[in-house]
């Protein structure tokens, strides 16, 4: 995802924040360091931001996630913390997510697109879950999850985790073969996905309009997945 978010890095672990900074400088995002609680509070307070990724003890026992909603009640916030079900259910009733150490790239990327996401929606059609139709990503083998006028939603192999920007999606079912946007890609999270999977939100781009016809027919035609609800956005 391309991107001149501004995040703040909140942890006193120099090589986690050595770590996200560079993951995240990678992807597009601006990322400010702070390595004591005092120090993002003022990072937070000083300049604008677009989301905090803190430590857990950062962010509820010295104040950390207090500055933030302060400034921004929706503002996207990311607590990493010990493997705890009590700190995640802690975390998650304070309206953040959580992510466990050792932080997974794939899921912290993703988890941030799609959470800045929801700041600025490309969806205007509803999504529709539907079973697993076989499609390409740049010619490796993928499953469509789910699908809207506007976007998709893709398993893909882990491997293939940095795709483009852009790449082509071909569906054989409707014949044609559609230029995407990928907006986030994470860690699968549907149940029955393969463990080595991960799932890619993408938009529809520059297509021309005979293929996004196609696609919009094909949309309204295709069978839907039963009682499911995704709350993933692209």
């Amino acid at each position: 995802m391309s991107s001149h978010h501004r995040i703040v890095i909140a942890s006193p672990h120099a090589a986690e924040r050595e770590a996200l900074a560079s993951w995240l400088s990678s992807e597009g995002f601006e990322p400010v360091r702070a390595a004591t609680a005092p120090a993002a509070i003022d990072a937070i307070q000083a300049h604008p931001f677009d989301a905090l990724i803190s430590d857990f003890q950062f962010a509820f026992n010295h104040g950390v996630h207090g500055a933030v909603r302060a400034r921004h009640a929706q503002l996207p916030v990311i607590v990493i913390g010990d493997a705890d079900g009590a700190a995640q259910a802690r975390t998650e009733s304070r309206g953040a997510s959580y992510l466990p150490r050792p932080v997974d790239h794939t899921a912290l990327v993703g988890l941030l697109s799609m959470a800045l996401s929801d700041e600025r929606p490309v969806r205007r059609s509803p999504r529709r879950a539907v079973n697993r139709f076989e499609a390409t990503a740049d010619g490796t083998p993928c499953c469509l999850l789910d699908v809207s006028h506007e976007g998709l939603r893709l398993e893909l192999p882990r491997t293939r985790r940095s795709l483009l920007p852009y790449f082509d999606v071909k569906v054989p079912l409707i014949g044609k073969t559609l230029i995407v946007q990928r907006v986030w890609i994470a860690a699968a999270r549907v149940a029955g996905t393969a463990a080595d999977a991960v799932c890619c939100g993408a938009t529809l781009a520059n297509n021309n309009a005979r293929s996004e016809r196609a696609w919009r027919m094909f949309v309204e035609a295709i069978p839907v997945r039963a009682a499911d609800s995704v709350r993933l956005q692209y």
